[in-house]
């Protein structure tokens, strides 16, 4: 891993392969190392990728200031800046989707294309309010198992269908001690989920104007803080107003690591439109 600075922020990032610049921008409290490099390197053939660790994650050094999905909008494009790169290909996977969003609303001039990969906008059915803090179910599952058996739990039983963990335990197990060996603390990982927690871009999405994938597996069904994916994908389709929807078969919440190839090659297929 690199390291620049950012207003005394030393933020680590990983720059891969060559051509137009491709970021992507990882998850609740996930850091770069868990980017797997059976979904880089096919993007590193046709693009230059960035992976980066959020503040608080990995290398990136914890701040005091509150975190928002906001300001890790203005971290991503901060490092864009710093590394001279022009307008990006910018994929965001679940929080990190939610981070993509404001990197458009904030700096349209630097998103050439967005991919909305399992996420959502906030809040979106009234009939589903949304806790705008730590969800009493992670909490209450944090402190009966503890953070690494929780996470550990939680990354197999959302980010891949059971039948998969059943048959790949070593796809699985990657995913989970890339995360652990470069996890956030505790602290800092909530204050990830509070960050997820409080996005809310709603009724801004017709603000919106790059072109956008809504990617999300067929069976991201899970009913996690911020409601289903599957129908945040929807409410992020109905608003946005040039974007198109890929849902990936037979996948959960972590495509990316279970169809590691497919999603390259769809990803590619994208970006070669835009």
């Amino acid at each position: 891993m690199s390291v620049v600075h950012l207003d005394g922020l030393p933020m680590a990032y990983e720059l891969r392969g060559d051509g137009p610049p491709l970021v992507l921008v990882a998850g609740t409290g996930y850091p770069g190392a868990t980017w797997a490099p059976s979904l880089v390197e096919p993007l590193a053939r046709r693009h230059l990728v960035l992976t980066f660790d959020h503040r608080g994650t990995g290398a990136t050094p914890s701040t005091p200031a509150r975190y928002s999905t906001r300001g890790f909008a203005a971290d991503a494009v901060g490092l864009m800046d710093a590394l001279g790169l022009p307008a990006a290909h910018v994929v965001g996977h679940s929080m990190g989707g939610r981070v993509a969003q404001w990197m458009a609303l904030d700096h349209p001039g630097r998103v050439r294309s967005l991919v909305l990969a399992a996420t959502g906008p906030g809040e979106f059915r009234p009939d589903q309010p949304v806790t705008r803090g730590i969800p009493l179910h992670t909490a209450v599952a944090l402190a009966e198992r503890g953070y690494e058996a929780y996470m550990r739990e939680h990354i197999a039983a959302t980010f891949f269908t059971p039948e998969f963990v059943a048959s790949h335990p070593a796809r699985v197990g990657w995913l989970v001690e890339a995360f652990w060996a470069n996890r956030p603390s505790l602290e800092d990982y909530l204050r990830h989920v509070i960050a997820r927690q409080e996005h809310q871009t709603l009724d801004r999405l017709t603000e919106l104007t790059p072109p956008a994938l809504v990617l999300v597996g067929d069976r991201d069904t899970h009913q996690g803080g911020t409601g289903v994916h599957l129908e945040q994908s929807a409410a992020l389709l109905e608003r946005l107003p040039n974007a198109e929807r890929r849902v990936m078969s037979d996948a959960a919440h972590g495509y990316f690591w279970q169809l590691p190839e497919l999603s390259a090659s769809v990803l590619l297929e994208w970006t070669a439109r835009h």
